[in-house]
């Protein structure tokens, strides 16, 4: 990783500490998910089970048995390949779709911005390293930097 990538992430993680546990986030469920699901500090009994040592792997656990009875979609590639994984899940989500997209590459950090653009991305959630979209269109479209 270079030096100005570098700078780039401490300079958003001062923003976010703010809201890293839920604190300004006004809507109750959103709230919620964040200090439920997305920062949960208790260490769940099946992190040993199923391997998952670090802090990210067990994230994705959390929202994977958050969201087990909805449609449940994970980014990993980059470029072309996950701006059309993304288009090929936007294009038929329902309001029970929830998408993850690991964005720690430069590429991909393109496409989440692109996402948050996109109006048929109601919230979203950008954790830095992660970003989560929910396609619920009954609520208001909203970002959260986490």
């Amino acid at each position: 990783m270079n030096i100005r990538r570098q700078a780039g992430l401490l300079l958003t993680a001062l923003p976010r500490a703010a809201h890293r546990h839920g604190f300004g986030v006004q809507s109750p469920w959103a709230y919620l998910l964040v200090r439920d699901v997305l920062f949960e500090r208790l260490h769940y009994y099946a992190y040993i089970d199923q391997q998952l040592l670090t802090p990210q792997q067990q994230q994705l656990y959390r929202i994977r048995l958050h969201f087990r009875h909805q449609p449940l979609t994970v980014i990993t590639a980059t470029g072309a390949d996950a701006q059309q994984q993304y288009e090929q899940t936007a294009s038929s989500a329902t309001a029970d779709t929830v998408l993850v997209v690991e964005h720690a590459d430069d590429a991909n950090a393109d496409l989440w911005r692109q996402i948050v653009a996109d109006p048929r991305a109601i919230v979203t959630f950008d954790m830095g390293y992660r970003g989560m979209v929910v396609f619920d269109t009954k609520r208001i479209k909203q970002n959260y930097l986490l």
